[in-house]
């Protein structure tokens, strides 16, 4: 970030985050009501607005609501003062097929524990989970259809790359000769393209000039990389209390996230020990995770993550600067860019 953006940042991320909730949690919820009621409990349990029973949740946790933030500030940054209807819909559009992907996703992975609390596919099984998550995706559509159908493909475009970007990651998942170049690439689906979708679709559908649009989605690709690698290391190196799983969850699945592949790859004696742990049959130990996690960062993993993410965080700021938006919009993308990729790790 520039000093001149560090200076202009009046707001704090938490501050901007918190309102763009405001703006799109009630028109989810609203959407929400018009799904088979099986549909909106499992969804409304995942979003953390009602327990397991149907009851209100107060302890419960929808997350930062990154994405829909992102469309309501790209379009800001586009020239919208963001509380337009047609840029509301986007912003709820990207967010139901965010937490589709992730309703999906935590099958896949056999994830147990999100946000602090038992994944929606183990209380509620795995068959009626996934409808859960097809209900969303539909549902995305039909919101954006109905004020920007302009804005549909862009959508349509965005999921398929997503779903492909998924399907490398399962695939990966036991390819012990994995690439650094195949593992971005698949990165850039599972990730990247959903954060340039969310950072452009609000400036799309409020009618933003198609370069405004265009530096709006590299920006949010280069966010998209750089979130990724920062949470590929804290799936290796974060506590739970940041990222709400199992310290080392990624190792233990012995998913091959960016930093574990860029140590594989090394060729180094770490790089072979490394091999060798990863390889072991059964579920790894909590000593064999301490000791996967050195080899990784022994082999230069985590220095080279770190160093990508820089990259593209750098590269991300360089759009906006080209865009040239107000200001406060400035300030604001700016200053959500900075909280999203100074996580602990």
């Amino acid at each position: 970030m520039t000093e001149t953006q560090a200076d202009t940042a009046e707001r704090t991320a938490a501050e901007i985050l918190t309102e763009t909730k405001k703006l799109v949690d009630p028109e989810i919820e609203r959407r929400l009501e018009g799904l088979h009621p099986r549909m909106r409990g499992i969804a409304r349990y995942h979003f953390g607005w009602q327990d397991a029973q149907g009851r209100p949740d107060p302890h419960g946790s929808g997350g930062k609501a990154l994405r829909p933030a992102l469309a309501v500030l790209g379009a800001r940054a586009a020239g919208a003062a963001g509380d337009e209807p047609a840029v509301i819909d986007a912003a709820v559009a990207v967010e139901l097929i965010h937490n589709f992907s992730l309703l999906h996703d935590d099958i896949m992975d056999g994830d147990r524990t999100r946000r602090h609390r038992p994944t929606a596919w183990t209380v509620f099984g795995e068959n009626q989970t996934l409808l859960a998550g097809c209900a969303l995706q539909t549902l995305a559509f039909e919101v954006l259809a109905e004020r920007s159908p302009s804005a549909v493909p862009a959508l349509g475009a965005m999921v398929q790359e997503l779903i492909a970007g998924q399907s490398e990651d399962l695939e990966l998942a036991g390819n012990e000769s994995a690439t650094v170049e195949q593992c971005l690439l698949m990165e850039q689906g599972k990730t990247a393209s959903l954060l340039s979708a969310s950072a452009s679709l609000g400036a799309q559908a409020y009618g933003a000039g198609p370069e405004k649009v265009r530096l709006l989605a590299e920006y949010g690709h280069h966010l998209g990389m750089a979130f990724q690698l920062v949470d590929d290391m804290l799936g290796i190196w974060g506590e739970t209390d940041t990222t709400g799983k199992p310290v080392a969850a990624d190792l233990a699945a012995r998913k091959r996230s960016a930093p574990v592949v860029a140590a594989l790859s090394a060729g180094s004696e770490a790089s072979g020990e490394l091999r060798a742990v990863l390889a072991q049959p059964g579920e790894l130990s909590a000593a064999d995770l301490v000791r996967a996690a050195d080899l990784v960062e022994r082999a230069g993993g985590r220095a080279w993550s770190r160093e990508r993410a820089d990259l593209h965080t750098r590269e991300s700021l360089a759009r906006l600067d080209r865009l040239a938006p107000p200001p406060s919009a400035l300030a604001d993308l700016a200053e959500v860019t900075r909280f999203l990729l100074s996580r602990t790790w």
